[in-house]
């Protein structure tokens, strides 16, 4: 058994916190760069250079890629052997750790206590969304990905009638992206889930959101299927801020999970371009 204290833990979520409210992943930034040379719209190509040089400044000044901070999403990939020592709730060690982050970094807080009535702010961007998962890589690694507001408004889950085919996907993520997208901030990255269960393939589309452009579906139809939902969002011509242009989308990413055989749940997380995320891993001593 390799033990890692939870103080460990909860410094290093802090630090990803930080940076990934600061810094816009490497493939975005050569994705939006790909793009900006592409693009043939004048308008289109003055947003992406902005948002470039947005980039460039919050990295600098330690400013927030986006006013809206997001929720906190955690993700603890435990090894082989991995033992946590720690006393107490895990969940209360890591909404203090995100507590920290957002106070210390002056990150706008925006979780309310309960959805309906008083809506109160709980003050501290908590509780964050904490998920773990068994692996057989060495170590504890930790994913960070935080997810406004605006993008989270635009999430779309439906069960489908199992006779659909991909065309009929291709059309349900385009009449998607042209009644959304305007209102989360294109150029952005679809993710997108199918399979599984409702409660699943939720799951799978934030995944496939948040997962590094470069990393292609390991199954070649499903990656076909990326390549032509990503041109079919671009050929809507609705463009970087929805000024017209090339460019609505700079990635598409599928995951997908065996299902029912009377079921086909899809699910669409329409992220904006500042996607933030950072991960680092834990190796015992």
């Amino acid at each position: 058994m390799k033990s890692i204290e939870i103080t460990k833990i909860k410094n290093k979520v802090a630090e990803l916190i930080a940076k990934a409210s600061f810094e816009l992943p490497a493939d975005i930034t050569g994705a939006l760069k790909y793009y900006l040379d592409t693009e043939t719209g004048k308008s289109a190509k003055e947003v992406l250079r902005l948002i470039l040089q947005n980039a460039v400044s919050a990295k600098s000044q330690k400013l927030p890629l986006c006013q809206d901070c997001g929720n906190t999403y955690i993700n603890l990939k435990i090894g082989p052997g991995i033992c946590i020592t720690e006393s107490g709730d895990l969940q209360k060690h890591l909404d203090d750790a995100v507590a920290d982050a957002y106070s210390k970094n002056y990150l706008r807080k925006s979780i309310v206590t309960d959805p309906l009535f008083s809506r109160a702010n709980t003050g501290y961007n908590t509780p964050a969304l904490i998920s773990t998962e068994l692996t057989n890589e060495t170590g504890l690694k930790i994913e960070v990905s935080l997810k406004g507001g605006g993008s989270e408004n635009c999430s779309y889950l439906a069960m489908q009638n199992p006779s659909i085919d991909e065309e009929d996907i291709i059309k349900l993520v385009v009449d998607l992206v042209r009644t959304n997208v305007t209102k989360c901030c294109p150029p952005v990255i679809l993710g997108i889930g199918i399979g599984g269960t409702a409660s699943v393939v939720t799951k799978m589309a934030r995944s496939a959101a948040f997962r590094e452009l470069g990393i292609r579906n390991s199954d070649k139809r499903y990656e076909l299927l990326e390549q032509k939902i990503l041109e079919a969002a671009n050929n809507t011509g609705i463009g970087p801020q929805g000024l017209g242009g090339d460019t609505t989308a700079i990635g598409c990413n599928i995951e997908f999970a065996p299902c029912h055989i009377a079921t086909l749940p899809v699910a669409v997380f329409i992220q904006c371009h500042s996607l933030r995320r950072a991960s680092s891993k834990i190796s015992p001593p």
